[in-house]
């Protein structure tokens, strides 16, 4: 780390934010700090993937270092940040000018907090800055994941009680999942390999509404949209609470029967969602739509043009489907699932979000269990967008095959020594990715 650059990019934040507070737009005294943190900040990306200005415990911290004199020298930082529960912000990799210029703008002229900041950057353009909050009252992913889990499985319980369910609990849930995947995309994905068998249907609820968020936000959708798709994935399978238990939980096949009665829980699910208060139009379709292939192949048959959002979570459900073992199917890796998906665009799934979605999940996705060049065991734990073939690897095992007492993070855009040389089936070793992402989340 270069310690002048470090002090230029702290000092031209802190009085771009102050200039901000006394000079009309344009003015010069604006400009100058962004051009200077622009510079300084293209310098240090040359070497790092991104760079982070944090405040904790009330400390101001650059990457690693603490900042000394910090309330002295970058009081207009620590204050704005402060004031606006934003506990980093963090500079990546293709960052541009303007964005610098756009951050300046929300942070001093934004009354919002915390996500909603967040949210108001995605919706300027602004995608190479993040504003990472800690949400309040949930602190930790895992624990976001797991209320998720738990409001499926109390929505599903009071449709099978003859109840009606709130709405509320459904929104303020998939609000704190899209503010995690704004703050921490990677995380939160990695998340979704949990595959609980006893309780699959809550939790691939919950793992399709995270990658819907997150294939509607790298899509740049609204945030409108980001939630309505979010609110509909969580819930594409209610319907299956009109089916008997002993037809989704049979382990064998099923008869032509039972698979009539399996197709009805598309629109079982669609008429629930009309009985709910303060559900969108979009979320009934989307549930509705979820099994309508992109040629209208696929259940419920229909002649009408497909929502927007339905191929979202079409896309996103298939995914998780392919990853998780069935009785008829051994798991596939993250890998070879996307190499499955693909083999059905313009048919199954529509080109353009099969597309955006193989993007977002990048050349070896999040969960990818690989080996190295080196011979050790790892699993992608983080993407590279500028480099997709060298993603951040967590290796579990040496190049002896032996498990590591601690595991060794490496970020492959920086290691030389190191590169992908195959995926590896998860079954071949003696790791619980569930267990591993769980751990990952706690920590």
């Amino acid at each position: 780390m270069n310690g002048d650059n470090r002090d230029g990019i702290l000092k031209n934040i802190n009085a771009g934010l102050k200039s901000k507070k006394l000079y009309p737009p344009g003015h010069p005294s604006i400009a100058a700090p962004v051009n200077k943190v622009y510079a300084l900040l293209m310098d240090e990306l040359k070497m790092n993937n991104n760079i982070a200005v944090a405040i904790v415990n009330d400390a101001l911290i650059y990457e690693d270092d603490l900042v000394p004199d910090a309330e002295k020298l970058y009081a207009d930082i620590i204050q704005n940040m402060g004031a606006r529960n934003v506990d980093a912000i963090i500079f990546e990799k293709g960052l541009s000018q303007k964005e610098i210029s756009s951050l300046f703008d929300v942070l001093s002229g934004s009354s919002l907090q915390g996500q909603q900041l967040q949210k108001e950057m995605h919706s300027k353009g602004i995608t190479h800055i993040t504003l990472k909050s800690v949400p309040m009252g949930r602190k930790n992913i895992l624990e976001v994941y797991n209320g998720a889990v738990e409001v499926v499985k109390n929505v599903m319980g009071e449709i099978r009680m003859g109840k009606i369910p709130e709405s509320e609990p459904i929104d303020n849930i998939v609000n704190e999942m899209a503010e995690t995947v704004f703050s921490d995309p990677n995380a939160i994905i990695g998340l979704t390999m949990i595959k609980n068998y006893d309780n699959y249907l809550y939790n691939h609820s919950v793992n399709v509404s995270i990658l819907s968020l997150s294939l509607a936000k790298s899509m740049g959708l609204s945030d409108e949209e980001i939630h309505d798709v979010g609110v509909g994935a969580l819930l594409h399978d209610i319907g299956k609470t009109g089916v008997s238990e002993q037809i989704i939980r049979k382990p064998g096949g099923l008869s032509s029967e039972e698979w009539e009665k399996i197709k009805e829980h598309p629109l079982l699910g669609s008429n629930i969602i009309k009985r709910m208060d303060g559900m969108s139009d979009a979320v009934g379709r989307v549930i509705f739509e979820h099994h309508i292939k992109y040629d209208h192949t696929g259940y419920p048959q229909t002649t009408s043009k497909l929502h927007p959002l339905s191929q979202i979570v079409t896309v996103s459900d298939a995914y998780d489907a392919l990853t998780t073992l069935r009785v008829y199917q051994k798991p596939h890796d993250p890998v070879d699932a996307v190499k499955v998906l693909n083999s059905f665009s313009g048919r199954h799934f529509s080109p353009d979000i099969l597309k955006a979605f193989t993007n977002m999940m990048g050349m070896y996705p999040v969960g990818t269990m690989v080996r190295l060049s080196t011979n050790e065991v790892g699993v992608v734990t983080k993407l590279n967008s500028e480099i997709p073939a060298r993603p951040v690897v967590k290796v579990i095992y040496g190049a002896d095959g032996i498990e590591l007492d601690t595991f060794l993070e490496v970020d492959l855009s920086n290691d030389a020594t190191r590169e992908i040389v195959t995926n590896v089936n998860p079954a071949t070793t003696s790791t619980d990715l569930a267990a591993f992402f769980e751990k990952e989340a706690a920590e």
